[in-house]
């Protein structure tokens, strides 16, 4: 088997070739969900884990720059008893929910505000340590019930970030088996990110080794009637998004680089939510330590309602 330039081996057999529809091929094993989670009692010790409240306390203390914005069209509403983010003009909602939409139905301002959150987190310093936590397999979190819950702490962990920067953000999620392209405004950001590693700059191989998962494919997984079944079936769903940008995304502990990874990864936990709203009470099996989602103090039984977590998809 041949070394290939991603550091893996080239295929040998007809079904491992680049382009076959079940191929999920070189950075996420298949998942398997029968076999119980064996987990670390304590989140490692690692000088980049160091603020509890987001993803480690090597964040500086002095609060973040802002990124300044044209702001002709944001609302800024008077305080009541807590402070609520600025809302667009017009907008009838002033409940502090962050309403995660399709990138679909993005304005231009609302690309740039998201990218220049990006930038900012990247420039100062809080973003390379963030992919690094995705890097450390100690967290288990593929292959395994653990996949969906992790991911969607990490997910809100990241926004709380962005919305530090610009309160008026939310992480938009990628329709990839509906869309089937690349989101567009993103193909020319690649950012530099600075990891434990070294300096990483995203690269991406669109559709050089699968195809993206269709439509049918998540309307299956949609209809498994247990959470192993469906957890299985979207992490594999999940697995050829990663595999199909390439690059990047083909690497766990570069993936989240990608802003891409953010979208694609909203997208996986929409069809969580549309799932357990269609299957209430039918959660990941997580007996402790297993049930943490460390490094941070969450456990599975908070992942379970995604307004409690201050977010929903529209």
């Amino acid at each position: 088997m041949a070394e290939s330039k991603h550091g893996g081996h080239e295929p040998e057999h007809e079904h491992d070739k680049p382009g076959h529809q079940g191929h999920h091929g070189l950075p996420y094993e298949d998942p398997d969900y029968d076999h119980p989670v064996e987990h670390p009692t304590t989140p490692p010790d690692n000088d980049r884990y160091r603020d509890p409240g987001i993803y480690g306390q090597y964040a500086s203390r002095k609060p973040p720059r802002y990124v300044p914005h044209p702001f002709e069209h944001s609302c800024f509403r008077p305080r009541k008893d807590d402070y609520k983010p600025p809302v667009t003009c017009g907008d009838d909602e002033d409940d502090g929910i962050c309403r995660r939409k399709d990138h679909r139905k993005m304005t231009a301002d609302e690309q740039t505000r998201f990218l220049n959150a990006y930038t900012q987190a990247n420039a100062m310093g809080a973003l390379g340590p963030m992919v690094d936590i995705h890097g450390n397999a100690i967290h288990q979190m593929h292959g395994n019930p653990r996949f969906l819950p992790w991911h969607r702490i990490y997910l809100v962990k990241f926004e709380a970030l962005l919305m530090a920067i610009d309160p008026t953000i939310c992480i938009p999620y990628w329709n990839s088996s509906e869309e089937q392209a690349f989101p567009s405004w993103l193909a020319n950001y690649k950012p530099t990110v600075t990891l434990a590693t070294g300096p990483h700059t995203v690269t991406r191989n669109i559709g050089a080794f699968t195809t993206l998962p269709t439509t049918a494919a998540v309307a299956t997984a949609q209809a498994s009637t247990t959470f192993n079944g469906f957890g299985g079936a979207i992490e594999g769903i999940h697995n050829s998004g990663h595999v199909w940008v390439g690059g990047s995304m083909l690497s766990i502990p570069t993936a989240p680089c990608d802003p891409v990874f953010w979208m694609h990864h909203a997208e996986i936990d929409r069809q969580w939510a549309v799932w357990q709203a269609a299957h209430p009470g039918l959660n990941p099996t997580l007996a402790p330590p297993a049930d943490q989602m460390d490094p941070w103090p969450e456990t599975e039984a908070d992942t379970r309602d995604t307004t409690a977590l201050g977010y929903v998809y529209v």
